[in-house]
């Protein structure tokens, strides 16, 4: 009888001890667990899903105006900017009407000029819809390399346009964005027709090697 007592209270004993052990072991990995929660927690959404990419040289800066321009990204496309934008002797970034100029003056020193407090007004006026689907078409890989790169011809109506990026190297080093329009229409005897062909561009300046700033924008033809 008491041997039998005896392996009841070892196995007792065996059974408490194995519990203990698979307890200790869900405990470990319940902790593991909750630490890997934890570390992914506590890394920013931001970093995970950023839309940009650090700027080392002026092809990142530029990738992330591309991408901000194709997005739409009001926020973004404010970076590259230094209020207010505009330039007698060049051209204004937005053709204004005249009920619009009339309700500007008195508000703002230059109606003409575009000021940060509307730009998200007319900043589609601004990065249109024309460059937003031409600079998608340039390469950065092309346009690192060899300081220019155009994107394919598109069609607009009675115009053809493209758009021709080139990095130029001066005194101040800048990036030139030139949407280029030819007439695609011929007259009555088949031949092109050259009226109407102009250019706008966006120039930037490329400030310490890698950062983006809008300067003005030119028209010509």
């Amino acid at each position: 009888m008491k041997k039998i007592i005896l392996i009841l209270m070892t196995l007792t004993a065996m059974l408490s001890c194995k519990n203990k052990s698979k307890q200790v072991v869900k405990d470990q990995k319940d902790t593991v667990k909750t630490i890997v929660s934890d570390s992914v927690t506590a890394t920013p959404e931001s970093n995970l899903n950023s839309k940009y990419i650090p700027v080392n040289t002026w092809i990142d800066d530029f990738k992330n105006l591309r991408q901000a321009i194709f997005l739409k990204d009001k926020d973004k496309l404010k970076t590259y900017l230094k209020f207010p934008v505009g330039d007698e002797s060049w051209g204004y970034l937005v053709d204004f009407s005249e009920s619009e100029r009339k309700s500007r003056i008195g508000k703002y020193a230059n109606p003409d000029l575009l000021y940060e407090a509307d730009f998200d007004r007319y900043y589609k006026r601004v990065f249109d819809d024309d460059l937003a689907e031409s600079i998608m078409k340039i390469k950065a890989d092309d346009l690192f390399e060899k300081h220019l790169a155009e994107s394919p011809d598109f069609k607009a109506g009675d115009f053809n346009f493209k758009l021709i990026v080139n990095y130029v190297q001066e005194d101040k080093n800048t990036l030139q964005l030139n949407l280029s329009y030819n007439n695609n229409s011929v007259d009555e005897n088949g031949e092109p027709v050259s009226e109407g062909e102009h250019n706008k561009i966006y120039i930037f300046e490329v400030e310490a090697g890698k950062k983006l700033i809008f300067q003005k924008v030119a028209f010509a033809g």
